[in-house]
């Protein structure tokens, strides 16, 4: 390791805004510096914390923000807290108007889906087969949508920056739904733990409320399975999950011992609940890997990651675990930028919410 003094070093050639003087000033405000250095172009302090650490960091990070630079806090050497300073990256600007091209194509294969899903429903029952493709595009899109505005919100309301949602359209019915869900783009790290958390928790959360809502509207609108059907071609069952379940015993109780068939909104709710138990799997970049790096630190997200494949695999999502294995060996995990502080109570409280949720939402494939 190659290390100098800091106090030699011109920073404005390493692309810092500020002189190593006023970098200093910064940090000295919020933390007590006991040594300096300067390894690889990065400007470090060994601090000390004051009482509020974790309110300290959020400030430092505030002033630092006009000056385009990004603190970060780590533990080093087990006995010492490093906050090292760096240049922050310029920002891409996205286009919207690949995000309105996605959205549009992505309805279109929704409703294509909700369509030729409709047409044994209207035949069976009657309606209108546009109608009924109608209310699974909203369905559907809400679901996956107001998953990502929720993190879109957590975003605004930190000052993160991020991006629109980008809606990833996919083959329709029989093949798919129509969709793939969605992603936004956050272009600056979260700046702890806590807002780490709330970014993956927000998401799932939303979701699933959404999701039993589609349900219980489509559970009301279930039909008895006529006699005449049943010879006439083949029913297939899907597996439901607790939530699903549940809300069947408390709506309609008396069709729990009925073959029901499902209206084709009930496909979006299904579909919802599906997203909502992927994403909340403690995996690598998944929400619900963002909370397990939370509350459990980095060797505990990859205890949770292990954990988290398997169940993929038990639940028969088999080809969701492997392309996800695949994936996490060419991409890093979201780390907040203070990585020593610990997440707060109340979001360990809603950590056991969102395993809770993760329970209700399983669907079991393997049959």
């Amino acid at each position: 390791m190659v290390v100098v003094a800091a106090e030699t070093q011109n920073t404005e050639n390493l692309g810092f805004t500020l002189s190593f003087n006023e970098i200093r000033s910064l940090v000295e405000s919020e933390f007590i510096i006991e040594e300096t250095r300067m390894e690889f172009g990065v400007i470090t302090f060994f601090v000390r914390f004051t009482d509020t650490p974790k309110k300290s960091f959020e400030n430092l990070v505030k002033k630092m923000k006009p000056y385009n630079l990004t603190p970060m806090l780590r533990e080093r050497d087990k006995d010492k807290i490093a906050l090292y300073v760096v240049p922050k990256p310029k920002i891409k600007v996205g286009r919207i108007r690949t995000n309105l091209i996605l959205l549009i194509v992505t309805t279109i294969t929704i409703f294509l889906s909700g369509y030729f899903n409709s047409i044994a429903w209207v035949k069976t029952f009657g309606g209108n087969t546009f109608t009924h493709a109608a209310y699974f595009t909203i369905a559907l899109l809400a679901i996956v949508g107001l998953h990502e505005i929720g993190h879109k919100i957590v975003c605004w309301l930190k000052g993160t920056e991020a991006s629109l949602p980008y809606f990833i359209p996919g083959p329709p019915f029989p093949i798919g739904f129509g969709t793939f869900g969605a992603v936004i783009m956050q272009k600056e790290p979260p700046v702890n733990r806590d807002e780490l958390f709330d970014l993956g928790f927000s998401g799932p959360v939303v979701s699933f409320v959404v999701s039993l809502v589609v349900a219980a509207i489509s559970i009301n609108l279930m039909q008895p399975v006529p006699p005449e059907l049943l010879k006439e071609t083949t029913i297939m069952t899907i597996p439901v999950n607790l939530a699903w379940a549940l809300l069947t015993h408390f709506i309609r109780p008396a069709s729990e011992e009925q073959l029901m068939l499902m209206p084709p909104i009930g496909w979006a709710a299904w579909l919802g609940f599906v997203i909502t138990f992927l994403n909340l799997l403690p995996i690598w970049q998944l929400d619900g890997g963002h909370i397990a790096s939370a509350l459990f630190g980095v060797r505990g997200r990859q205890i949770a990651s292990f954990i988290g494949l398997l169940v993929t695999f038990a639940t028969g999502f088999w080809f969701f675990g492997l392309l996800i294995m695949l994936l996490s060996f060419h991409a890093r995990s979201v780390e907040p930028l203070d990585n020593v502080s610990s997440v707060s109570f109340g979001r360990k409280v809603l950590g056991v919410l969102a395993y809770v949720m993760l329970v209700f939402s399983a669907v079991v494939l393997w049959s």
